[in-house]
């Protein structure tokens, strides 16, 4: 089964509007556009299973691609927009979500072909041989990361947190995740009660003493100074496409 990247990016995405900083440039050149952070799961019959929903294409992508689930990290627009078109399928799609009575916009009020489904910390979901846990994570609005589980492998989705409970953490060191993809949306100097940094986000990735780390979520401004100073990370931030066998 492969997980792969819609998007690893911040609400803007890469390029952004406007800005010419050599990252945009350089994405501009190579004809590249990274939008905001999403991926999806491809099962062994074809169909997948969506994490998030702020790619601006999913019902293109998808069209004829069956469903089985949407897991939503949590309801801020770039997570959640694409909601917008998927509710307007014939068929039903189930949305599992955390405890959030706000959503976003409309999405609760015209669910449509929507159907919401509220997971409590820790709560299980197996879909065709896949185990699914809901991890809680510290964000502006309730958020969940996601834990996935196969025969051959496990991965941890966490994205948009500042900080990651206790009891989430020693869930996660438990399960021996092999592959962790997280948060650093910002570079070490800026100061933020939302989102970690790549400095913050690596200390966890030590931490939890996974496999094979990766960092998301970044803007243009966070990699402008990796670009421009030549630094390198011990792991890397990711783009759209990227992809592991689970």
């Amino acid at each position: 089964m492969k997980f792969e990247f819609l998007g690893t990016s911040d609400t803007g995405g890469i390029p952004l509007l406007g800005c010419y900083c050599v990252v945009c440039e350089e994405a501009r050149l190579q004809n590249t556009h990274n939008r905001s952070t999403s991926a999806y799961l491809t099962l062994e019959d074809g169909s997948v299973i969506l994490f998030d929903a702020g790619y601006d294409f999913l019902s293109e992508k998808f069209n004829t691609t069956s469903i089985r689930a949407i897991f939503l990290t949590h309801f801020h627009a770039d997570h959640c927009l694409g909601l917008i078109r998927l509710r307007k399928s014939p068929t039903p799609i189930i949305c599992y979500i955390p405890e959030d009575t706000q959503g976003f916009g409309d999405l609760f009020v015209h669910k449509d072909s929507i159907e919401y489904q509220v997971l409590k910390p820790f709560e299980k979901v197996s879909i065709l041989g896949v185990e699914i846990i809901a991890v809680p994570l510290e964000h502006s609005k309730p958020t969940h990361g996601y834990a996935l589980f196969t025969c051959k492998s496990s991965l941890a989705y966490l994205t948009d947190c500042a900080s990651i409970p206790e009891s989430s953490l020693a869930f996660l060191r438990e399960k021996s995740i092999e592959h962790l993809f997280i948060d650093a949306c910002y570079t070490p100097e800026y100061a933020s009660k939302k989102h970690l940094n790549w400095e913050s986000a690596g200390a966890y990735i030590e931490h939890l003493e996974v496999k094979n780390g990766y960092l998301i979520h970044a803007s243009c401004k966070t990699l402008l100074p990796l670009h421009v100073k030549k630094i390198r990370l011990k792991y890397p931030y990711i783009t759209q496409g990227f992809s592991v066998e689970i």
